[in-house]
């Protein structure tokens, strides 16, 4: 087994209600004809930032407004941050849109966040469709930045750099979505490399977001934003079982690893059918 090292962040403040959602609107990269931001400010100095992306061009107020993850940053305070950047489809699909961090919207991401909040800030990502497109490219392009994230239902992915360096994430798709394939296919390509990834199949779920990802979603950021030591473990994502890094004979790319084993039930859990109805959205193209 192995030790992940706790993010020094400094103190966890403490809020009492959430404050009115906002926006501010930034100078669109090229290629892009939008790039604003919703986000709302915690009553104290945040420690970190959550960043929620929805399906592509989305607003940003789409996952933000949800109750779950309101509360969620108020007892963590956090930011809470709701992507609302656009590009043309044509843009998204030839590798120039927002979707591609490396061009300009990830650097439009961290101005923004610094804007708002008055400092630089670690990030949590969070996103679905095309927002889990920006979501991998922008941690690709700055993991110094990030503590954690999870990647949902994205129709295709660029090839994870081959050096092992990268923050702790989720890999996610319905088992009836198109994204499917393309999803686990990046899971095992980061596994490859040595990254430290969880591959999240949800059953009998096509391209929709369900609660019970969402809840695992932020069980799995509870336990980076603790600053207490955790012993991280590894899972057989095919058999759904606990397995002994150092002495089991499994391929890399059928590992899943868990920055706390505590986890591991949720996980577990997280792979059954939905039984609350999922949030849809329209979102071509992934």
């Amino acid at each position: 087994m192995i030790r992940l090292l706790p993010f020094i962040m400094g103190a966890l403040g403490s809020c009492l209600a959430a404050n009115p959602i906002e926006t501010i609107h930034l100078q669109p990269a090229a290629n892009m004809k939008r790039a604003d931001l919703c986000y709302v400010k915690p009553e104290g100095a945040p420690c970190a930032v959550l960043v929620l992306a929805a399906s592509w061009n989305s607003q940003g107020n789409v996952l933000i407004t949800r109750k779950q993850w309101q509360e969620f940053a108020i007892k963590h305070n956090l930011g809470l941050v709701g992507l609302s950047f656009a590009s043309e489809k044509e843009a998204l699909l030839d590798g120039t849109g927002y979707y591609y961090a490396s061009k300009g919207s990830g650097q439009l991401l961290l101005e923004g966040i610094e804007r708002i909040y008055g400092k630089p800030l670690p990030l949590l990502l969070y996103g679905f469709s095309g927002g889990a497109q920006f979501t991998t490219r922008f941690v690709e392009w700055a993991p110094e930045r990030v503590l954690g994230w999870c990647a949902a239902g994205a129709g295709w992915y660029d090839k994870p750099a081959s050096n092992p360096a990268s923050p702790p994430g989720i890999v996610s798709s319905g088992d009836e979505d198109l994204a499917y394939g393309p999803s686990i296919g990046y899971f095992m390509q980061g596994r490859k490399a040595g990254k430290p990834w969880l591959w999240l199949p949800l059953a009998r779920t096509d391209h929709v977001i369900v609660p019970q990802l969402d809840e695992f979603v932020r069980k799995y950021f509870s336990v980076l934003l603790d600053q207490n030591p955790k012993k991280g473990a590894y899972a057989d994502i095919h058999l759904r079982t606990l397995i002994d890094h150092d002495t089991d004979p499994v391929s890399p790319k059928r590992m899943g690893f868990l920055p706390d084993e505590s986890l591991f039930d949720s996980w577990i859990n997280a792979q059954l059918p939905a039984l609350v109805k999922p949030v849809e959205y329209s979102a071509p193209p992934r």
